[in-house]
């Protein structure tokens, strides 16, 4: 068995007896606007965790204050 392909096979081979497919892409990328919204939303809920988180502190700290 040779590695290079049949030249005479190739060149006698027809297309019309190939199918037209149509191409999908099952995976798309998502957009610059999408990734800018997701980044954006991902920072909102970041900052508000960490406003919570602060004020949790600012009033556990308050109320040890007040116990002493």
């Amino acid at each position: 068995m040779s590695d290079k392909p049949d030249m005479a096979e190739i060149e006698k081979f027809g297309k019309s007896k190939l199918k037209k497919t149509e191409m999908q892409e099952k995976n798309p990328l998502p957009s610059k606007e999408t990734n800018r919204r997701s980044k954006q939303a991902n920072r909102n809920e970041s900052c508000a965790a960490n406003m919570h988180c602060t004020l949790h502190k600012h009033c556990l700290l308050i109320l040890l204050l007040l116990a002493v």
